[in-house]
C-alpha cells in the first residue's frame, strides 16, 4: 500500500509524486508519518529501578554522544537534494546515490556469458588454425618446429596468426577478469531490494520499459561493501522505524541517529536518512553489551549453583548451562563476525575452557 503526494523537483513540481510505504522494510527510507513525541522513551523521575538507572545512565550516555558529530570543514555542507533534481533519470540517480543500500544495479549476467562463449569459439578457431599448421610444418618441414630462428617468410604464418590469437586471448582475459569481479560483488538485502522497487514503481521516474530492470533480481548486484554485521544495522533500522510508528518519536530518533547531511537529503517528512556512523556506534554497543552479558551471566549463575544450591543435580545444572552459552558464543560469532569456521571452532572451544576452569576451582573450593 503506497501513499502518494507532491514531490518537488518533477516537471509540475507541485503536481509530481512521491511514495512512502506503510510498513516497508526500507533501511533508510521511513515510510510512516509520524508526530514528534519523546516522553514515551525516557526515563520516568521517582519512579527507576535498578535496570531503570541503567537504562536511564545508557540512555544519557547515548545522547551526549549523538549531540556531537565528529569535526566537520568549516562552512555550509553542501547535500543533493532529491527534491532539486528534475523527475526523471536525474532524480532516480539522486535517489540510489542518496544511501549506499540504495546502489543497486544490473549485473547482465547473460550478456556476460554471451560475450564469453564467443570469445571462447574465436580462440578456439585460433587454436585448431595453429594446430593445422603445426600438423604441416611437422610433415614437410619439421625444422621449422625447433627453432624461431627463420626466415622472415618462412616465419610470417605462425607470427601473425600468434599476434592475433594474443588479441583475442587479451580480450577474453579481460572480459573473465571483469565478470568475476562482477561476480564477487553481493547481492542487494531484501529491505534494500524492495525500497528500490517501491521507488521505481511508486515515483516512476522513467517510462516502464526503462524501469523493468529493478525487477530482475536475480541479475542484481549491490555496490555497498560487505559489512560484518550489515543485517543487525539493518535490524537497528527496523526497530528505529517501528519505534517512530509506534510510539510516534520521529522527532527522537531522528535527533539521535540523523546529521545535519543526511536530514537535508529530502523535504519530505515521511522519509528518514539514518546517519551510518550512529548507526555503528549503536551496533558496536550492542555486540559488547553481548559479549559481556556471555562472560558474566554464565559465571554468575555457575557461582550460585555451586556455592548455594550444592546438590548433585546443580552439577548437572551447570553442564547444560556450559552447553548452552558455548552455544550461544559460537552463534554471536557467527551473526556478528565474518569468523570462518575453525576459527569459530577455537573461539568456542577457548570459551568453554575459560568456563570448565572456574566451574572446576570453585568446585575444589568448596
Amino acid at each position: 500500500m503506497f501513499k502518494i503526494g507532491p514531490i518537488a523537483g518533477s516537471p509540475n513540481a507541485n503536481d509530481g509524486m512521491r511514495i512512502a510505504e506503510e510498513g516497508a522494510y526500507s533501511p533508510t527510507h521511513s515510510s510512516t508519518s509520524t508526530q514528534k513525541t519523546e516522553s514515551s522513551l525516557l526515563p520516568h523521575d521517582g519512579k527507576e529501578n535498578h535496570l531503570g538507572k541503567i537504562w536511564g545512565g545508557f540512555f544519557s550516555f547515548w545522547l551526549a554522544r549523538s549531540r556531537h558529530d565528529p569535526p566537520r570543514p568549516k562552512g555550509r555542507s553542501i547535500v543533493r537534494q532529491l527534491e532539486e533534481c528534475p523527475r526523471g533519470y536525474p532524480n532516480a540517480a539522486a535517489f540510489l546515490d542518496s544511501d549506499e543500500n540504495f546502489m543497486i544495479y544490473r549485473r547482465f549476467g547473460y550478456l556476460q556469458s554471451r560475450l564469453l562463449l564467443d570469445k571462447q569459439d574465436e580462440l578456439r578457431k585460433l587454436e585448431n588454425k595453429l594446430d593445422r599448421l603445426d600438423t604441416v610444418d611437422a610433415r614437410d618441414h619439421p625444422k621449422r618446429l625447433t627453432t624461431t630462428d627463420l626466415k622472415a617468410v618462412e616465419a610470417a604464418p605462425r607470427k601473425e596468426l600468434l599476434k592475433e590469437t594474443e588479441v583475442k586471448f587479451r580480450e577474453y582475459a579481460s572480459l573473465l577478469t571483469a565478470a568475476q569481479q562482477m561476480m564477487s560483488l553481493n547481492r542487494p538485502a531484501r529491505c534494500d531490494y524492495q525500497s528500490v522497487v517501491n521507488y521505481m514503481d511508486g515515483i516512476k521516474p522513467v517510462v516502464a520499459e526503462e524501469a523493468e530492470w529493478v525487477h530482475r533480481r536475480e541479475d542484481l548486484i549491490t555496490l555497498r561493501h560487505r559489512r560484518e554485521h550489515a543485517w543487525l544495522d539493518s535490524g537497528i533500522e527496523h526497530l528505529l522505524k517501528w519505534i517512530q510508528c509506534k510510539f510516534k518519536a520521529k522527532k527522537l530518533v531522528e535527533y539521535l541517529f540523523c546529521s545535519a547531511e543526511t536530514k537535508g537529503k529530502s523535504r519530505d517528512p515521511d522519509s528518514v536518512y539514518y546517519d551510518r556512523e550512529r548507526i555503528n556506534y549503536l551496533a558496536s554497543g550492542i555486540i559488547i553489551l553481548a559479549i559481556l552479558i556471555l562472560l558474566i551471566v554464565p559465571i554468575y549463575i555457575l557461582f550460585h549453583l555451586i556455592t548455594d544450591v550444592k546438590t548433585d543435580r546443580s552439577y548437572a545444572i551447570c553442564i547444560g548451562i556450559l552447553v548452552i552459552f558455548t552455544l550461544s558464543f559460537s552463534a554471536v560469532l557467527s551473526l556478528f563476525t565474518r569468523a570462518k569456521r575453525h576459527e569459530i571452532l577455537g573461539a568456542a572451544a577457548a570459551y568453554c575452557a575459560v568456563l570448565v576452569v572456574f566451574f572446576g576451582n570453585v568446585g575444589n573450593l568448596q
